[in-house]
């Protein structure tokens, strides 16, 4: 009985060694992410969020190491910050009653083979990763300017950069709550209406909403609507994005395994198909080494998360985290 006690008193010693924490590393947190605090009461919980954290984070690793874990989690810029708050700063994708009552009706292509895999990064159709900042909600802006950017090149054969802070700063009267939220939907009416979306160059991203200035501004697209993927139907999903080109899509992106993502095929128990709150490009889609089929995700937390900001999202499994739930594209 004494062995017994002894043993359960001395597991959480166990448990909390991979998360040990020196100052030296503190630093390092802080430099590489440009981290600063407004106090030392501030940075001591922040320091302590961390280490909790890197525990939570080391432990995963461990059961990936023994085959008991899908994907791999990392140290980044979120580590030092509560899953709650992460949300509320990151994850700004609103559902839209009635959506699916809107958009062209996605129709699948006669006489094609859906191909093994696509990337259409590799065909010069997705621009560099970008990142929306801590301030702002922008993911439904961001998205909706990049699912723009690869059909413009697809009809043109032009990569051009294009302007999310166009849509935060003037399209509220659409429905959109600037860094609070928004819709692609309402993104996309805003860009048909308007006459185009503004490129980069002439309207560039400051990750705060701010007076609209369209009218200074260069039209680097247009669009004149949207298709809708069938709800939920992960195959229709790969027919988009093979033969059509980039799809915008809205996933739940709520859980500390995401934020803390790094590599191989994201697979998460916890996930919903119903609880859409971020929002993200498929750019492609394949099957790893493992068999494990995948779709390829663009994400706009910077190149520090994740592969190079890009997700590998579990594919043809009841559709995983809401993947295909709204799925749609843009016609240019």
């Amino acid at each position: 009985m004494k062995q017994i006690l002894i043993l359960v008193v001395l597991m959480p010693l166990a448990i909390s060694h991979p998360g040990s924490l020196n100052q030296k590393e503190w630093h390092s947190f802080k430099l590489q992410h440009g981290k600063s605090y407004r106090d030392k009461t501030e940075e001591l919980i922040r320091k302590e969020i961390f280490q909790e954290n890197k525990v939570r984070i080391n432990m995963h690793n461990h059961r990936f190491a023994m085959g008991l874990e899908n994907f791999k989690l990392a140290i980044n810029q979120f580590t030092d910050m509560y899953n709650k708050e992460i949300n509320q700063m990151m994850n700004a994708f609103n559902i839209v009653k009635n959506q699916d009552m809107r958009g062209t009706t996605f129709i699948s292509p006669e006489y094609s083979t859906l191909p093994e895999s696509v990337d259409w990064r590799s065909k010069g159709a997705v621009t560099p990763v970008r990142h929306q900042g801590f301030k702002c909600g922008s993911c439904w802006a961001l998205v909706t300017a990049a699912a723009l950017e690869g059909h413009h090149f697809r009809k043109t054969g032009k990569l051009i950069p294009l302007s999310p802070q166009h849509l935060l700063d003037c399209s509220d009267s659409y429905g959109n709550q600037g860094c609070k939220g928004g819709w692609m939907a309402e993104a996309v009416a805003y860009v048909k209406d308007n006459g185009g979306i503004a490129t980069e160059y002439s309207y560039p991203y400051k990750g705060v909403q701010g007076e609209c200035k369209s009218q200074n501004a260069t039209i680097g697209a247009t669009s004149s609507g949207f298709v809708k993927i069938p709800h939920g139907d992960e195959k229709k999903l790969a027919e988009a994005v093979a033969f059509f080109g980039p799809v915008y899509v809205s996933i739940d992106g709520s859980h500390d395994s995401f934020h803390s993502y790094s590599s191989d095929v994201y697979r998460e128990p916890k996930c919903s198909p119903r609880n859409n709150s971020h929002a993200a490009l498929v750019v492609g889609y394949g099957t790893d080494s493992n068999g494990t089929d995948y779709w390829l995700v663009k994400n706009f937390w910077g190149t520090s998360w994740g592969i190079d900001g890009y997700v590998k999202m579990l594919r043809n499994a009841n559709n995983h985290c809401g993947i295909a739930s709204f799925a749609r594209y843009p016609l240019v």
